[in-house]
């Protein structure tokens, strides 16, 4: 029961940082994105392009795959909410307050393991508090990062249970959350699974010497590739077929958004605005990159209790240890004097921003945190761990709050300007590299007729098709207000005929003759989203038949 009270005590905390998504109808953030990519995927839902790519009102009302490229899972999870609750802001809601508890639970569970239930309760509530928590849920609002925060202690939680219990099913566990973070923020996976490896290399080596331990995680990665393939696939071996220069050129590339010492560990300046190159005399960063004064405090108090440990030679201290070296390694790489390591590691650049390895000096802050604990008898636990979770509520509380309040509902913000800012934002980002530009303005009808003399009629489109019929007077070239994109297939009577997108917005344009025709557009699968398609599938049926043959034992 003592337990339980721990474990809700720092739950309660945690969902009064919350208080924002129940005080108001909305708020802002810099990516006011949600509510529009979670009503593109619920056109794509309920028309059966499952999985979704391509979004048919993005990109300018153009339509573009933008589904193809940026990791989709908080918007199918979104979508189920959406269809839960017939509403869009309270789904988009729901999709910032499941992931940032989840964290919490998951971070528990982990320094729980590690520290006992007191170290459990400190990790999972620094975790929470964590100032560059505030700054994804109520600054950014950076959907993808959120949801990989939570995922973060889920995978080191799931790799510990591995190393207790050796089973299928634990590895099949492992390999899940693996693919859920890969769906969740390509970029946050690409960073943290390689330490990953490194670790379950210390837990391999130092822990746990059995093959059977290394067969198991072999099988893991496999049925994570597996899972995640209808997503990672094309993303990686279709990038050629979209603009990406935007995502690392100008105010995105990297070398204008390294921050230095004082940023991360002296300043508490806290605002809204945005991170900018700061030159004497010029414009200053808007937002914090503050690590925590309460944090920093934590990880020297971690340190010291590594020599304790290593007295005791406690396998613990090496994960104190291999957890220092990726915060030392973090802050490194946030810092300018890091240059040359992003120019010689060229997908860096993806990462856009340095500062968005504070995701990893925060998941192993907090999770060493608790490590202090293993010092005290049990008597002093109790009131060292009030003590530290005081000072972090306290000093850390108010940066959980949005800028601004809003009152608005499903059918404002998808109405009007609202629409059209919606709709232009991020316009460039996984356009199809057959359109030279984006478009100047919002497409104002569905087909422009190029030369000859024709009638349109019963003209309906969807997600990823457009069907119409056509009574053409003469030769006929019609342009489809559509970007090309490889799998369109146009069918005029049923036949296949050509497209031509040799245009400035790489629209599609097709030619018929004289006569009367019904004409269907859709976007069908390439030979690369096929293949990822069926080895999803392979890989979804491989993890339920272990399950249930696991259940049966």
């Amino acid at each position: 029961m003592k337990k339980n009270k721990l474990f809700l005590f720092g739950l309660l905390l945690t969902t009064s940082l919350l208080w924002p998504f129940f005080y108001s109808t909305y708020f802002t953030h810099h990516d006011d994105v949600q509510v529009i990519r979670l009503f593109e995927m619920d056109k794509c839902i309920k028309d059966l392009q499952i999985p979704c790519r391509w979004v048919p009102d993005l990109g300018g009302l153009y339509g573009y795959p933008i589904f193809n490229y940026y990791a989709p899972l908080p918007y199918y999870i979104g979508e189920f909410f959406y269809l839960l609750t017939g509403s869009l802001i309270i789904s988009a809601k729901l999709m910032f307050i499941v992931p940032f508890i989840g964290a919490y639970i998951f971070m528990y569970l982990l320094g729980k393991k590690l520290w006992g239930d007191w170290g459990g309760l400190i990790s999972a509530t620094f975790y929470s508090f964590a100032p560059y928590h505030a700054v994804v849920l109520y600054v950014r609002g950076a959907m993808g990062e959120l949801w990989a925060l939570m995922f973060f202690p889920a995978i080191f939680w799931a790799m510990f249970c591995l190393k207790d219990r050796m089973e299928l099913i634990n590895a099949l566990r492992l390999g899940l959350l693996f693919a859920l973070l890969i769906l969740s923020h390509n970029l946050s996976a690409m960073i943290f699974i390689p330490l990953t490896v490194i670790f379950l290399g210390f837990i391999f080596f130092i822990i746990n010497r059995k093959l059977k331990f290394v067969v198991l995680i072999i099988f893991a990665f496999a049925i994570s590739l597996l899972i995640a393939s209808f997503y990672l696939l094309p993303m990686v071996f279709e990038k050629n077929l979209v603009h990406v220069e935007s995502m690392v050129g100008g105010y995105f590339s990297y070398t204008e958004h390294f921050k230095g010492i004082n940023k991360l560990f002296v300043e508490r300046m806290w605002g809204w605005g945005a991170s900018v190159r700061e030159i004497p005399g010029g414009e200053r960063d808007g937002m914090s990159f503050q690590i925590g004064w309460v944090h920093l405090f934590a990880w020297f108090a971690a340190l010291i209790t590594t020599l304790w440990l290593i007295s005791k030679k406690d396998y613990r201290s090496g994960i104190i240890i291999f957890a220092s070296l990726i915060i030392l390694l973090s802050i490194f790489l946030i810092h300018p004097r890091s240059e040359p390591i992003w120019k010689l590691i060229e997908p860096l650049k993806y990462l856009q921003f340095p500062w968005r390895f504070l995701m990893l000096v925060i998941f192993f802050i907090s999770l060493i945190s608790g490590a202090i604990i293993s010092l005290l008898t049990s008597q002093r636990r109790k009131f060292v761990s009030f003590v530290l979770i005081a000072l972090v509520v306290a000093t850390n509380f108010s940066y959980f709050r949005p800028e601004r309040f809003i009152q608005t509902d499903d059918k404002q913000i998808l109405e009007g300007d609202n629409w059209d800012k919606l709709i232009k934002r991020s316009i460039f980002d996984f356009l199809p590299v057959y359109a030279e530009l984006p478009p100047a303005e919002l497409a104002t009808v569905r087909y422009e007729i190029i030369q000859g003399d024709v009638v349109i009629n019963d003209f309906k489109e969807g997600s990823n098709w457009i069907y119409f019929k056509a009574d053409a007077k003469n030769d006929v070239k019609i342009r489809l207000s559509q970007y090309y994109f490889p799998g369109w297939k146009i069918l005029v009577n049923n036949r296949p005929v050509s497209i031509d997108y040799n245009n400035q917005l790489g629209l599609m344009t097709f030619s018929i003759n004289k006569g009367s025709y019904e004409i269907r557009a859709k976007l069908e699968n390439s030979p690369v989203r096929v293949i990822a398609n069926l080895l999803t599938i392979l890989g979804l049926i491989v993890m339920i038949v272990i399950y249930y043959k696991s259940r049966l034992r």
